[in-house]
């Protein structure tokens, strides 16, 4: 097994645990099997760019985090990470929700 599939799929492992997710939870919200991120986790399989930015995003971190457990970190890494995960549309759809969300809670 390769040490940083290893590292990586720890590190899954705990912000899943710290989310309160199960496997199953977390490979429904990253469309990704149950067995693969097994063995992802597990250290056992490497995956895609875009499977890692969607288990990032479901997971509410940076890719960043995950490849290299980078812990300084942004307060808008979160809706940074899910938003990459939006097709140019659904981006701009988000952009007018968070905008309309935003006004409702500055007026209080």
């Amino acid at each position: 097994m390769n040490e940083l599939n290893i590292e990586v799929g720890a590190r899954i492992t705990e912000l899943r645990k710290q989310r309160g997710y199960t496997r199953e939870k977390l490979s429904e919200l990253a469309d990704v099997s149950v067995q693969f991120l097994a063995d992802i986790e597990k250290g056992r399989k490497s995956m895609t760019v875009a499977t890692l930015k969607r288990i990032a995003a479901a997971l509410l971190v940076p890719t960043d985090h995950i490849v290299n457990g980078t812990t300084d970190t942004n307060d808008n890494d979160g809706i940074i990470s899910i938003l990459n995960t939006l097709s140019d549309k659904n981006k701009k759809q988000a952009e007018k929700i968070l905008t309309v969300f935003a006004e409702a809670v500055n007026s209080d």
